[in-house]
């Protein structure tokens, strides 16, 4: 802003001049470079180098077009496709146009791409496979634009922890952040699962299939440490409590971060409401009790219990419910209901509370003692198939 007034329009006019001189260069480079076929300029990404140690643009593609090819199977689209769009999708970095408007790298692919006739969707891959850039960017939503943009963050993460060049504490000059953040936004903001534990070894094979040695042995333990530390600080933006946070990502791996997040997000948009109270004083009561009576005494618990040994209603109620619960964990497919799941935990509280009110755990009889205690410990170790609620506090 000039800050002033512009009383004879001098500064318009100059304003003009500036943008008019930039739009025509733009207008000339893109008239130069729209024509130029993107799968015949391939072969010039040799000479582009990538970065030291991980050779150059043409190598990061070929092992982008194979790790591409193992995520389409997982998203059941095209592989040949996929492989396709790989191949094209860093073509525009040797454009006239990227060269002097460098913010628009991928953008201007995806219109080459468009203009020369490819398929829509892998048109709309090639722009949008940088993305998501940040925690409120945009995140692409066609498969063959997820796999596309999965494919090029882990090829770099992968590609940048194997030579050891992952971030220290206060620098992270690659944006090996925003990258581990862009993989965990594609799968939670499509609601994806897939083996990322698989795919950082496969990417990690074809850099050395290419003959880059990778200096550093623990880079994919380190990587993956550093995918779900990620996930974490991603929680945290999204005011998910610390406690229900770290809860969720010890009772699950790498290969389902979209789970640990919207199970942590259903428990911790429930944990003040009716259900999420029911569901902790259900629990807090049997493992509290599970707790002090396994401290006390030395005790080899089983898995089961023995209903032959029940002495009252309330044993049997219980272990029924246990059982009910059980049985609608077993049947769980990949589509769980999260809310539902806990309103199912949240409906035991009764035959719980009647059991503790009227069954005394801690029997004069040693074995109608351990059949309660292993009771309890089957309630327990139910309720941790949803996540582990021992780690969460009563607030």
């Amino acid at each position: 802003m000039a800050n002033n007034k512009d009383i004879k329009g001098y500064i318009k006019l100059g304003n003009e001049r500036v943008v008019e001189a930039r739009l025509s260069d733009a207008q000339f480079f893109w008239e130069k470079n729209k024509s130029q076929n993107l799968v015949k300029q391939v072969s010039k990404l040799k000479t582009m180098n990538y970065f030291k140690g991980l050779g150059s643009y043409f190598d990061k593609i070929q092992r982008m077009r194979k790790l591409g090819g193992m995520i389409s199977d997982e998203l059941l689209i095209s592989k040949d496709q996929v492989e396709l769009s790989a191949s094209i999708c860093k073509v525009d970095l040797i454009s006239d146009i990227v060269g002097e408007f460098p913010e628009l790298q991928g953008i201007m692919g995806g219109y080459f791409a468009e203009v020369q006739g490819f398929d829509k969707e892998i048109a709309l891959a090639v722009s949008e496979h940088y993305l998501p850039t940040g925690l409120d960017s945009k995140t692409p939503k066609k498969p063959f634009s997820i796999a596309l943009a999965l494919t090029d963050k882990i090829d770099t993460l992968v590609g940048f922890f194997g030579i050891d060049q992952k971030p220290t504490s206060s620098k992270d000059p690659y944006a090996l952040r925003r990258s581990a953040l862009g993989v965990i936004r594609l799968l939670i903001d499509n609601n994806k699962e897939f083996k990322i534990k698989d795919l950082i070894s496969y990417s990690t094979s074809l850099h050395k299939d290419q003959g880059f040695e990778l200096s550093n042995d623990l880079s994919q333990k380190e990587l993956a440490e550093f995918l779900m530390d990620r996930l974490k600080y991603y929680m945290k933006e999204k005011k998910i409590r610390a406690d229900i946070a770290e809860a969720s990502l010890g009772s699950y791996g790498i290969d389902h971060m979209n789970k640990i997040y919207k199970k942590a997000l259903t428990l911790n948009n429930l944990i003040k409401k009716e259900i999420g109270e029911d569901i902790m004083a259900s629990y807090k009561r049997a493992s509290s009790i599970l707790e002090s009576e396994l401290k006390n005494i030395d005790l080899e618990l089983s898995n089961t219990t023995d209903p032959g040994i029940f002495k009252n209603d309330y044993e049997k109620n219980l272990l029924k419910k246990i059982n009910e619960l059980r049985k609608y964990f077993t049947n769980i497919n990949k589509d769980e209901n999260y809310e539902e799941t806990l309103m199912n935990l949240a409906s035991a509280k009764k035959v719980i509370f009647d059991f503790f009110d009227n069954v005394k755990v801690n029997d004069e009889d040693k074995n109608i003692k351990k059949n309660r205690l292993e009771l309890l410990q089957m309630l327990c170790r139910t309720f941790n198939n949803y996540i582990n609620f021992s780690n969460i506090e009563t607030k």
